[in-house]
């Protein structure tokens, strides 16, 4: 039961999530990286970089507790060169993303 609200929550979070790029203007961040988010001093805004010469389709995923609970969020292309945001949360300690590469070009 614990873990359908969970997916729950993770869902209604990540469809609260605009589909924002980053541009690549300097220099991107590989992989998966997050930044302070405007909500509070708990809150996180979650990337995925692609400092690859192509794009790739990544899975985002929903963690909840550390990780104990992944739910699939869906799928988004991320352009050569950029990052672009997976999901936001108000309390990382709880929730947060993270993208996994599929290695298939989109």
């Amino acid at each position: 039961m614990k873990r359908i609200a969970v997916a729950a929550v993770l869902g209604l979070a990540l469809t609260a999530v605009p589909a924002g790029t980053a541009s690549a203007s300097a220099q991107v961040t590989c992989g998966n990286y997050a930044t302070q988010g405007a909500s509070g001093p708990n809150a996180r805004d979650y990337y995925w970089g692609n400092c690859g010469s192509a794009a790739t389709k990544i899975e985002v995923w929903g963690l909840a507790y550390g990780g104990g609970v992944r739910a699939k969020q869906g799928e988004t292309c991320v352009p050569a060169g950029t990052a672009v945001l997976i999901g936001r949360t108000t309390q990382y300690l709880v929730t947060s993303f993270e993208g996994v590469d599929t290695h298939t070009a989109c």
